[in-house]
């Protein structure tokens, strides 16, 4: 009910604030041929990026691996510390 009050006073004020208005054949082709272009370009833009080899950031990977050898590491002597050491 408050929502529909609501709407409806937002519609009301839009109604009186906002003059419809017509615009020019020119500006209407001016307008169809620009997103024309627009829609070519981006669909060229597309298929590029679908052309293009997904990159790989190297040091984000070999800083991962990094951090996979030096846990493993950690618990291989852990292990080994905790089998020559019995409490």
């Amino acid at each position: 009910m408050q929502e529909t009050f609501w709407e409806e006073k937002m519609a009301s004020n839009m109604r009186r604030v906002l003059t419809p208005v017509q615009p020019s054949d020119s500006f209407r082709q001016h307008l169809r041929t620009n997103l024309q272009l627009a829609g070519q370009q981006q669909a060229a833009q597309r298929a590029m990026r679908l052309q293009r080899p997904a990159h790989v950031n190297y040091w984000v990977l070999g800083a991962a691996a990094l951090g996979v050898t030096v846990a493993a590491g950690s618990m291989i002597a852990w292990a080994i510390r905790s089998r020559a050491y019995p409490q």
